[in-house]
């Protein structure tokens, strides 16, 4: 009996101490997971910031078509790339690498506040996308800041403007020292336009959509390029004609046909788009026209590199919505095309020529009433080839 209550007590102490054991493991190890958990805990730190893929174009890549066939051609893929940048642009993806960063609570650019994916944060990583929304350029902060539950971090990490982009100008041909009018975006700190490479005298003060410029001399033909911060654009259509029909005057070589069931004015100032004179057609007839012929020396379309002809219609008195002239060159009535016209307004149209027949050469310009109230009048004004 005596040695049992002896026993006992060894048990009894035994037990005591594995329960304190198992409860000092418990708190260890909850210390240990809540240490895992919010990292090594101390104030964030940044140390740089790297590219995580970026496009390569892979070079004769062999495509299995079937079990007998390839195909062989290049493909662009998004690569791993790391890299360590002092920049970055909108739209894309990095990753910001430090120290303590399992904690973050926020991540701005600019003071503004960005996502980031939890489920990819690690102690010295975090991934981040730049939107397209986040403050750039001059009066920025040029801050990356991230804070955690034990702190913030700052970094300078400026984010570059983007390129412009060229969406439209007005007109689409003019003089010398007329002014035409840019339409894009990103036009902030516009330092330079050129028609080509003839610098081009900028007007009055521009806006992040909108530049006006003065259109140099020498001008035939040629693409409009805007340069800012972000770097240059190229508009993706031409400026002027390569070879022109009507401006004010007309080109050497070319001339109306009076009559047609028309009257027509070829120096009317009533109604002009830009210069000083447009022609004034005024129908007679519901299926009367403006008919303009060439008796210089042939254009050849080839030689030139023609593609299209560009000319601007009014529409004039009796003119409604609906109203329509068909274009006809060298007299292919079987391949005329309609166009609608809009009163009260000049409405710009390009018509390719591989629509009116394909010509190999120019010889006549057509523009003929389709069915139109008599009288009604139309001003047409910067005829010419593209």
């Amino acid at each position: 009996m005596f040695l049992n209550k002896i026993n006992m007590k060894k048990i009894n102490k035994q037990t005591k101490f594995t329960v304190f054991f198992v409860f000092v493991a418990m708190v260890l190890g909850f210390a240990s997971c809540k240490k895992t958990d919010e990292g090594a805990g101390g104030a964030p730190k940044i140390t740089r910031v790297r590219l995580i893929s970026k496009t390569d174009t892979l070079k004769n890549v062999v495509h299995r078509i079937n079990l007998d066939s390839n195909s062989i051609y290049d493909e662009t893929r998004q690569v791993k790339f790391d890299s360590t940048i002092v920049a970055g642009r909108l739209n894309n993806q990095y990753a910001i690498i430090g120290e303590n960063l399992l904690t973050t609570l926020s991540v701005s650019f600019n003071g503004l506040q960005v996502n980031y994916n939890p489920a990819l944060l690690t102690d010295n990583s975090i991934i981040v996308s730049i939107p397209a929304i986040t403050p750039y350029g001059g009066g920025q902060s040029n801050k990356l800041i991230v804070t955690t539950k034990f702190g913030s971090a700052s970094f300078d990490f400026p984010i570059l403007q983007p390129p412009p982009t060229i969406t439209t100008f007005s007109p689409v041909a003019a003089g010398a020292g007329e002014t035409v009018t840019i339409t894009g975006t990103v036009f902030e700190g516009v330092t330079k336009v050129t028609f080509d490479s003839i610098p081009a005298q900028i007007v009055g003060t521009p806006t992040k959509t909108q530049i006006q410029v003065k259109v140099p001399a020498g001008v035939v033909q040629s693409r409009i390029l805007v340069t800012t911060p972000g770097g240059t654009t190229r508009s993706a259509g031409s400026f002027g004609f390569k070879a022109l029909l009507y401006d004010d005057l007309f080109a050497t070589g070319w001339g109306s046909y009076l009559g047609y069931n028309s009257t027509i004015n070829l120096a009317s100032t009533t109604r002009v788009k830009r210069g000083t004179s447009a022609i004034a057609t005024t129908f007679t007839d519901a299926y009367g026209a403006l008919q303009i012929g060439y008796n210089g020396s042939t254009i050849d379309v080839a030689k030139s590199g023609l593609t299209a002809i560009k000319f601007s219609i009014y529409g004039g008195t009796g003119i409604v919505a609906g109203s329509r002239v068909q274009l006809v060159i060298n007299g292919n009535y079987g391949n005329a095309v309609a166009i609608t016209l809009v009163p009260g307004v000049y409405t710009d149209f390009t018509i390719q020529l591989k629509d009116v027949g394909n010509p190999s050469v120019i010889t006549e310009f057509v523009l003929q009433s389709l069915g139109n109230a008599v009288p009604s009048t139309i001003y047409v004004d910067d005829i010419g080839f593209i």
